[in-house]
């Protein structure tokens, strides 16, 4: 063999053997730090027909990952049908997915939402955890022909990646094995319970069997919905219609397939004595929070104006509104003055306080009397005054001939001058006309109109002078001997 080969042959061997090295201590590390191992557990091995059954999709340790999955989850859908997936609370700041369309399939992705602490102002970490931490939960219900002995299992964990891009092997444990078994079920629990549109504390678990909630003046029922955790089972509502002011009992029932067992769910609904929810307001466009109020006995609202319900800031709240009229007269307090009707622009967020002799509706909008700031002029020929608008005086400016103009703010937050026109009775914006150009061609007109007059004098005079000068060489006069 001849030199240059072997040379060529002693390299090759050395980098596959450097290659087969490094390969090893990856595996060695992959297999030592960097695999997960995703289990599937549940609290029972044992279901009837009908029942719903919950398995945990468990990792053993979660090591800042920013993303994972799709996890599968397989199960048997002859054996039972999708119920719901719950997502652990740990992982609030991840945003979730779930696809069901391959029947007998839950495939669940996960990816973390990045955010900064108010705070601190520092980049919030994915979640870390040493010990097993639950990643989300899958309901099955057995359906009601469903027997013998039936697995669920994961089929595929996906792909699980840390926050510095780090891709983390993972693999599952052993399936689950459930029997399901022929009799008559003794479960009296729900598996789900809930009032439309309204929030219960604490959040509802099967074996928690009190709640309450809070509604506004203007419920007057609720919708409840109770799902049993046995199909078989029966469910009964009571009190959930004519609620009074104060508190009320909202009474569900639960009982079993057997007939014998039963369960009652109580929910304390507490119907507010005034039309306010607790806690309702909103923050305006200058960021100043306003908290509604009860109407006081004496309200005087302006004319045209009916009271009515409106959702601002995810409040149903009682609002007096106008038709043609964006904005809408609300009671609130700003946590410094006397509580007071304001006018709230819901597109703009503007917020006016409301004052009789200073406020009016024109043209659809509203219009309110401010200060004049101090880089603004007040038009040329008015001078303050005091002007009838309505029933009411209204502090503004006039000129010789009458006019009446204010220095108005609408409700989108902006301020001009207005010119009130008592033919029509509505303000519109005031344009004021500048006189500055017009004087300044009209002195022009004057200087040069005299000029043109001097010209034209010098002209004729040029005219007579020439005229007698050629009329003199013409006609010479005769000379003295």
């Amino acid at each position: 063999m001849s030199i240059g080969r072997r040379s060529k042959k002693v390299k090759a061997l050395a980098a596959a053997s450097a290659l087969i090295a490094v390969c090893s201590v990856f595996t060695g590390l992959l297999s030592a730090d960097t695999t997960v191992l995703i289990s599937l557990t549940t609290q029972t091995s044992t279901v009837n027909p009908g029942d719903i059954i919950n398995f945990n999709v468990n990792c053993d340790t979660f090591d800042y990952v920013s993303e994972f999955g799709p996890i599968d989850v397989v199960y048997d859908a002859d054996q039972f049908e999708f119920v719901s997936v719950t997502y652990a609370d740990v992982l609030s700041g991840y945003a979730f997915e779930y696809d069901t369309s391959e029947a007998g399939t839950v495939s669940v992705t996960a990816d973390f939402i990045e955010v900064t602490d108010e705070e601190t102002g520092l980049d919030v970490e994915p979640f870390h955890s040493e010990v097993e931490t639950m990643l989300f939960q899958v309901s099955l219900r057995a359906r009601s022909d469903a027997s013998g002995d039936t697995s669920v299992r994961i089929s595929s964990t996906g792909t699980f990646t840390r926050s510095d891009g780090t891709v983390i092997g993972s693999y599952s444990a052993e399936p689950v094995t459930v029997s399901i078994a022929h009799g008559v079920s003794t479960d009296a629990t729900l598996s789900a319970l809930s009032i439309e549109g309204i929030t219960m504390t604490p959040p509802f678990d099967p074996q928690v069997f009190e709640y309450s909630a809070t509604v506004s003046r203007d419920v007057e029922s609720v919708s409840v919905n109770a799902v049993p955790t046995n199909l078989q089972a029966s469910v009964s509502v009571d009190g959930a219609d004519e609620l009074s002011s104060g508190e009320n009992i909202v009474s569900v029932r639960v009982l079993a397939q057997d007939g014998i067992r039963w369960r009652e769910y109580r929910i304390f609904v507490n119907r507010q004595e005034n039309y306010i929810p607790e806690g309702s307001g909103f923050i305006d466009s200058q960021g100043v929070t306003f908290t509604f109020m009860t109407f006081p006995s004496n309200l005087v609202i302006p004319e045209g104006f009916i009271q009515t319900m409106r959702t601002i800031n995810g409040y149903s709240v009682p609002v007096f509104a106008k038709d043609g009229v964006v904005s809408v007269l609300v009671y609130v307090y700003n946590g410094t003055d006397e509580p007071a009707l304001y006018f709230y622009n819901p597109i703009s967020g503007v917020a006016t306080v409301y004052r009789a002799e200073a406020t009016v509706i024109s043209v659809g909008r509203v219009l309110t009397t401010v200060e004049v700031p101090e880089d603004v002029h007040i038009p040329r020929g008015f001078e303050a005054g005091v002007y009838t608008v309505g029933d009411n005086e209204m502090e503004g400016y006039i000129n010789d001939d009458g006019n009446f103009i204010a220095y108005m703010r609408d409700d989108t937050g902006n301020s001009s001058f207005y010119y009130y026109d008592p033919a029509d009775e509505h303000f519109y914006e005031y344009k004021s006309v500048e006189r500055t150009t017009e004087r300044v061609y009209r002195n022009l007109f004057y200087l040069f109109l005299g000029l043109s007059v001097l010209q034209s004098g010098f002209i004729v005079v040029m005219t007579y002078l020439i005229r007698k000068v050629v009329n003199n060489r013409a006609n010479p006069r005769p000379k003295r001997v």
